[in-house]
């Protein structure tokens, strides 16, 4: 199993869960509590801005009226040195200014206030006050950094209180984890994940524990079935091997018995038909060898060691030999086809002899008359193969039987040859089909054009 990384494991997320809502929590918090302040401060600040500027309009009523510029000018400068003015203009009632002090031009964080002068209800002038919110501006500065001071210490308490809490949460879990891949990993039936607690993962772990229970005598009563199963299919083979055995032997062993009683009764019989008893004995003893041989290739399959060579020659030697000897009782016709785009192919030689020969021999004796037997070879991808194909009467029945050992379809044989044509594909990591066509059958053998490192049994 893959290893979990730290950020998809239940603990991160709940670390990162807690932190997050501390965080947006009191992010919010201090953004609330920053701006209710500055909103109250900024009345505090506009209310004592107003009163000042009402004092000052009332204290510059007379001179406005008389335009006594020096009176005036005292009245600014006693509001200046009030604390946060920075700008103050004394105008008549035509706008004109008759006393200031501070800079033309008012800043753009300054909070500016306007007050009438009037004698009645008559507007006779106006002042006009400016005040600096930079002390605002610095408390405000001040509760923010405290805000965001008191959010991160909020956050690492809430990250490590997540913390605490989530391996508390996922101690028990990641201890399950555990005992599951020791268990994943071993082959010991009766062992069982822990149960830490009595809580949720512990009822879990006891619910877990009684899979297992379950699950192992499951597998225990599979085995035995198993075992049962494959004693009864190796008996029932040992069955069907001994039975085509003695079928394969018991014809030849008892022509040799009658011959061999035969000759040692000499009574009436002639020198000509002792040779033809002395002939016979020796063709079925031959017969007898070749079936026994036969057997003991199935049962001990060869080694199979891969080499570089050419196909094509081997393929071309088999049926020249094929056509030398067995082929002058069919008199059949041969045709090679031989691609020329093999090049080195990596193939046990012996082995694919002997495939060639039993194609070539089923091939031969699955035509009653002369006809033509047309060997191929070809490249196709990682793919080399070898194509027999005849001009009889095709394959009658299941294809798939045919390569069943034992089963053959022929008046004398084992059943053994197109067996081990298969094993050999398979030990070559190919695969071999037969099918019908008009008129005859194809055989196509398989085999990878890729050498394993390793060794193979024919049987593998």
């Amino acid at each position: 199993m893959r290893p979990l990384r730290y950020y998809q494991t239940f603990r991160f997320k709940v670390v990162a869960s807690i932190a997050l809502v501390h965080l947006v929590l009191m992010l919010t918090l201090v953004i609330v509590v920053v701006q209710g302040q500055e909103r109250t401060m900024d009345a505090v600040l506009h209310r004592n801005a107003e009163s000042l500027a009402r004092m000052v309009a009332i204290a510059s009523r007379n001179a406005v009226l008389t335009e006594n510029l020096g009176t005036l000018q005292e009245i600014v400068h006693y509001a200046v040195h009030k604390s946060g003015v920075r700008r103050v203009r004394i105008t008549n009632a035509q706008r004109v200014v008759l006393g200031r002090s501070g800079p033309r031009r008012i800043r753009a964080h300054w909070l500016t206030v306007r007050h009438t002068i009037r004698v009645g209800r008559y507007s006779v002038g106006g002042v006009t006050l400016s005040f600096s919110r930079a002390g605002v501006l610095r408390q405000m500065a001040a509760a923010r950094n405290t805000g965001l001071l008191l959010t991160l210490v909020a956050l690492i308490l809430g990250g490590g209180a997540g913390w605490l809490l989530s391996r508390h949460l996922t101690g028990d879990l990641e201890g399950l984890m555990r005992d599951i891949q020791q268990l994943g990993s071993g082959h010991d039936e009766e062992r069982r994940v822990q149960v830490r607690r009595h809580n949720e993962v512990g009822v879990l772990s006891e619910a877990f524990n009684a899979m297992l229970a379950r699950l192992a005598r499951a597998h225990r009563q599979t085995d035995i079935e198993r075992r049962k199963q494959a004693e009864s299919e190796r008996l029932a083979c040992l069955a069907e091997t001994a039975a085509a055995i003695v079928h394969e032997i018991r014809n030849p062993l008892a022509s040799i018995v009658s011959g061999v009683e035969l000759i040692v009764d000499d009574k009436g019989v002639s020198e000509g038909e002792r040779r033809e008893f002395v002939a016979l004995v020796r063709d079925e003893s031959r017969r007898l060898n070749a079936v026994l041989q036969n057997f003991l290739k199935w049962t001990r399959p060869a080694e199979t060691l891969r080499e570089e060579g050419d196909l094509n020659a081997v393929v071309a030697q088999v049926v020249e030999m094929y056509d030398l000897t067995l082929n002058r009782d069919h008199h059949h016709a041969f045709r090679l086809e031989l691609s020329e785009e093999l090049g080195p192919v990596s193939f046990d030689a012996d082995q694919i002899r002997q495939v060639v020969w039993n194609l070539l021999l089923n091939s031969a004796e699955a035509m009653a008359s002369p006809g033509t037997i047309t060997v191929m070879t070809s490249a196709e991808e990682d793919w080399v193969h070898i194509k027999v194909a005849d001009t009889g009467s095709g394959v009658q029945g299941s294809v798939e039987r045919l390569f069943a050992p034992f089963y053959t379809t022929k008046a004398e044989g084992t059943g053994l040859g197109l067996a081990l044509v298969r094993r050999i594909a398979n030990a070559h990591g190919g695969w071999v089909t037969i099918t019908n066509r008009f008129p005859g059958a194809l055989v196509v053998f398989a085999i990878t054009r890729e050498e394993s490192h390793e060794r193979h049994t024919a049987g593998g």
